[in-house]
């Protein structure tokens, strides 16, 4: 029994004589992912030793389950996963990528414990052509938001003064040094060609603001304008100036300041006023 015993122990130790598979792991791959508007974007994600396992893409934005195994949940057909038979690739195909499928993804397998890798996909606007851009949740790893007030789409009349206001929350960590403003690729600054331009920022322990303002806007002042702390993380509006019916307006984070008809009225029935007074003084 003692030798039975003792060749059973030697025989546990000896290399190659008994070995547990692995569970599941993943391949090294790219993290980030960038394309232009309209291509075709693909994400990937490579996991050994999968095994009875079945792998999800989610979308880290709501936690919206896109594919799991080869099957795709989400409503949007330009999405399903590629996965080559006999292979350990199992890529999230999208297609006609667009700005707004910018942002984490992640590529998660149903082991015990779970594993999960990230992917964070950017999506060029190539009308705009901005070698900036960055989605919105670039920044949500360092508990900073970024956005703007008011609308994300403004009309105004040309000759106007046009206000943009940004805020950065930074709750319990330390604000941007700095937030740059630009007109697409182009940052604007006080000394800008353009001229009429006015920055303002305010600090406080939480939060950073900053304003931008152009006074006298053109058609040539359309386009989309964003803010970048240096902290990472960005928000944008786009711009169109108008040329018809010109009128006095101030576009102020995405309201427009203007004559109400009620005050036109009461302007209208002074003027008629004022004529009649006028009209009895010179009899």
């Amino acid at each position: 029994m003692y030798r039975l015993l003792l060749a059973l122990t030697m025989g546990l130790t000896t290399p190659g004589w008994c070995s547990w598979p692995s569970g599941p792991s993943f391949v090294a791959s790219p993290g980030n992912v960038t394309v232009s508007e309209g291509s075709h974007a693909f994400l990937p994600c490579r996991v050994a030793n999968l095994g009875d396992k079945s792998v999800t893409w989610m979308r880290r934005r709501g936690l919206h389950i896109i594919t799991a195994g080869l099957l795709t949940y989400s409503p949007d057909d330009r999405y399903r996963v590629l996965h080559p038979a006999n292979t350990d690739e199992w890529t999230l195909h999208i297609r006609h990528a667009q700005p707004g499928d910018g942002g984490w993804y992640e590529c998660q397998v149903n082991s015990d414990p779970k594993i999960t890798t990230p992917v964070l996909l950017i999506v060029r606007d190539k009308n705009l052509e901005d070698p900036f851009y960055l989605h919105d949740l670039a920044a949500d790893d360092n508990n900073t938001t970024v956005r703007i007030e008011g609308a994300h789409e403004r009309y105004i009349q040309r000759g106007s003064i046009l206000a943009i206001t940004c805020t950065v929350d930074h709750k319990g960590r330390a604000g941007p040094s700095q937030v740059a403003w630009y007109q697409g690729a182009t940052r604007l600054h006080y000394d800008s060609p353009r001229g009429g331009i006015a920055l303002q920022t305010e600090k406080s322990l939480s939060r950073t603001v900053s304003r931008l303002k152009l006074s006298a806007v053109t058609p040539t002042d359309s386009g989309r304008y964003s803010c970048r702390p240096d902290t990472g993380g960005f928000a944008s509006v786009t711009l169109h100036v108008q040329t018809d019916q010109p009128r006095a307006a101030v576009q102020q984070s995405g309201h427009n300041a203007s004559i109400s008809p009620s005050l036109s009225l009461r302007l209208a029935l002074l003027l008629l006023l004022l004529t009649h007074l006028l009209a009895h003084t010179h009899r």
